[in-house]
């Protein structure tokens, strides 16, 4: 019998080989952690003489404690991010809450493969027949989340964002709404008049025109060529922000287009490839798909010529908090469109003016005249989306919480990093504030102390000298001396 439901997605979390790899990667700093503190240094006050709530902070036991919990907790937190989605926890104690207010309980953890994506979409790692980066998978994903209803087990509604019309020139209204993982998708619908959907398809993949409206492209590459006829290509961007807080991003991203009836599709994704290496200080973007269909529509100002319906599914992970990222594309959102349809007429223009008719292929578009070169050092990727959504969110995600950029090949280890130095720092006041231990604490007997300086018994003077620690011997030989000189 096949074992299903939520308990059993737990199940399958404990036992992955992935887990396993994060104990054994946060087993050396616990075993630092723990024989740090066994070897401390540990006054025999501190032993004997209960604490209190008013002197635990004051007491160098009660820190050691706290922060030895503290170390604790890094660990137990960096294992959760590891096992579960983020923003699991969140929902726990959300459906926690509900469930005490006698609303039932509804709440299943989210699986560790797929999560954030659709159940039709779960066997997703075939290739399609071509071998592409980008997949009919893919595809599949756009129509389910852009054109269809796009429901999505703990996923907010869709929130009107923007409603913009220029006569005669651009209509746009946009969407945006919160994924289970907290973070941000976008959908919008664009209209504008005399344009067809292939000239749309040759304006959105000709990066040679792209930076005429596109001002955040400082550098562009072409890494893999395909087959044309696809448009077929990886290329790599490097984006610049009118924004201080977020520095330059690269981008690694396969595309390709579908022809279904008399709708284009543009699919494009994020994607590792051989070719790009993730050397360098520039912060890459990871989690990223932007995807469209292009189709003819009646012009919506009565000009009687045919206009062009885009619908668009945007999502990218830019690795700092998510309010800033909301707060980047809300105000440069409609900048960005504007500047883009107003290159519309002038781009259509020229491609007309080289005799190709509007609803016919560009032989001449971006691209034309490259064999397909594909990498000889690695297998190509063919990952698609729902794999792409493991990725985000058990790696990038971690990232964008905690508010920092990091390496771009490592984005998971700022937690880590940030762990450890926590604990570095915990384990060193601990150290620090026994080493400082009052002397007062660690003072012998009177008694035996006279005994050891007046000349007492052997067996007396050994005992004494075994048992005291280097500041009490210290302090008993500065008191003879000075009982000698005052002698003489």
């Amino acid at each position: 019998m096949a074992c299903t439901g939520s308990f059993c997605t737990l199940l399958e979390g404990l036992t992955s080989p992935y887990l396993w790899n994060v104990l054994l990667a946060v087993l050396p700093i616990w075993l630092f952690g723990a024989v740090t503190g066994y070897l401390l240094p540990r006054p025999k006050w501190a032993s004997e003489k209960p604490l209190s709530w008013t002197t635990f902070f004051v007491n160098t036991s009660g820190l050691r404690k706290f922060f030895l919990a503290w170390h604790g907790f890094l660990i137990l937190r960096e294992v959760w991010y590891k096992i579960t989605d983020p923003g699991t926890f969140r929902r726990f104690c959300k459906a926690v809450v509900l469930w005490v207010c006698g609303q039932g309980w509804h709440f299943d953890f989210p699986s560790a493969d797929q999560p954030g994506v659709p159940a039709g979409f779960a066997n997703n790692t075939v290739a399609d027949k071509d071998n592409w980066y980008v997949t009919e998978k893919d595809l599949a994903f756009f129509q389910y989340h852009g054109e269809g209803s796009g429901a999505l087990q703990g996923a907010g509604p869709w929130e009107l964002l923007m409603e913009k019309d220029i006569t005669n020139t651009l209509k746009y209204t946009s969407w945006r709404r919160v994924l289970p993982n907290g973070k941000t998708e976008y959908k919008s619908i664009t209209i504008c008049p005399d344009a067809s959907a292939e000239e749309f398809i040759d304006l959105y993949f000709d990066d040679d025109n792209r930076p005429n409206w596109d001002n955040m492209i400082i550098q562009k590459e072409v890494l893999e060529h395909g087959d044309f006829s696809q448009r077929q290509q990886v290329v790599r961007w490097m984006r610049r922000f009118p924004f201080s807080f977020i520095s330059d991003r690269e981008y690694v991203i396969a595309r390709r287009f579908f022809r279904q009836g008399d709708s284009l599709y543009g699919i494009t994704k994020a994607v590792d490839h051989p070719r790009a290496s993730r050397e360098g200080p520039v912060v890459r973007v990871d989690v990223y798909y932007s995807m469209w269909r292009s189709r003819a529509v009646a012009c919506p100002w009565g000009s009687g010529k045919p206009a062009v319906e885009t619908t668009l599914l945007h999502h990218e992970q830019l690795k700092i908090p998510e309010n800033l990222a909301r707060f980047a594309v809300k105000h440069g959102m409609w900048g960005f469109v504007r500047k883009m349809a107003s290159n519309v007429e002038e781009f259509v223009r020229k491609r007309r003016a080289r005799g190709v008719a509007p609803t016919a292929a560009d032989p001449l578009a971006y691209g034309a005249g490259y064999a397909p070169n594909p990498p000889m050092t690695a297998s190509q990727s063919t990952s698609s989306l729902t794999s792409m959504g493991s990725l985000s969110s058990s790696i990038t995600d971690a990232s964008s919480d905690a508010g920092t950029e990091g390496n771009s090949g490592l984005p998971r280890n700022n937690k880590k990093l940030k762990g450890l130095a926590a604990f570095v720092l915990a384990s060193t006041v601990a150290m620090i504030v026994h080493r400082n231990a009052p002397l007062a604490a660690l003072k012998p007997a009177p008694g035996c102390l006279q005994r050891a300086l007046h000349g007492g018994t052997a067996a007396g003077s050994l005992t004494l000298a075994g048992s005291l620690t280097p500041p009490a011997t210290e302090w008993a030989t500065a008191a003879a001396v000075q009982q000698r000189d005052e002698g003489q």
